[in-house]
């Protein structure tokens, strides 16, 4: 009897528990049945424990029958045409080497400038691959970003995986317009980049570039060819 009334207990709470959570798995069992088959459930709360207890466990692989269909959304493909974009608060540019991957660097005045792009609208890469290695090629020699696809670049940014040593780098090139050589600043990441660097883009030409760059104890290189970064 005593056996019998706990049953009777832990079924009402049961029930009390399905009927105020909506998406309760459960629920979703007991109650597919049609509205006179639902309410023997509530007149006999022992049912509802039968019912529970008579599921499979719930890592019990379903027949290909009993699988919802089940579709994720797939957003539009990446654009691999865009030379630029533009955001709130700037630009990125985006390069795609013949020898695949994309460069990828954020933009101030300067760079644009020294990229030879429009500041003020988005445009297309070249189709002609030697002008589009050519445009990579300047890319890099500013500290562009090399990716294996854009969407390796998303899901950092959305913090699906961490960035390699580097991806994480942080690099500033001057080239001085004597063509003298160029200024280098490298840290390792954003963690070691001085509070007020963002001085450097507040540059409007390279020179100017330069003289604020030398503030931070960059390092000159009179042979670009000798920078490992460049080679």
């Amino acid at each position: 009897m005593t056996l019998h009334c706990s049953a009777i207990t832990a079924a009402l709470v049961l029930t009390a528990f399905i009927v105020s959570n909506p998406i309760c798995p459960v629920q979703a069992t007991v109650f597919s049945q049609s509205q006179e088959d639902s309410s023997l459930y509530f007149m006999n709360p022992l049912k509802i424990l039968s019912k529970l207890f008579s599921q499979p466990p719930a890592n019990t692989s379903p027949t290909m029958d009993d699988s919802p269909e089940v579709s994720c959304p797939v957003g539009p493909p990446l654009n691999t045409q865009k030379r630029t974009e533009f955001g709130k608060t700037g630009g990125t540019a985006f390069g795609y080497p013949s020898s695949g991957g994309v460069l990828i660097k954020d933009l101030d005045v300067v760079d644009a400038l020294y990229l030879r792009i429009d500041r003020f609208a988005a445009s297309k890469r070249s189709s002609n691959v030697l002008e589009e290695d050519e445009f990579c090629e300047r890319m890099r020699r500013i500290g562009a970003t090399w990716w294996g696809g854009e969407q390796e670049y998303i899901d950092v940014l959305l913090g699906v995986r961490e960035r390699t040593e580097v991806e994480a780098r942080v690099l500033v090139f001057g080239w001085p317009s004597d063509g003298s050589g160029v200024w280098v600043l490298r840290y390792a990441s954003d963690r070691d980049v001085p509070r007020d660097l963002g001085r450097v883009n507040l540059a409007v030409n390279m020179d100017e570039r330069c003289r604020v760059m030398k503030e931070f104890r960059a390092t000159f290189y009179p042979d670009p060819a000798s920078v490992e970064e460049l080679r």
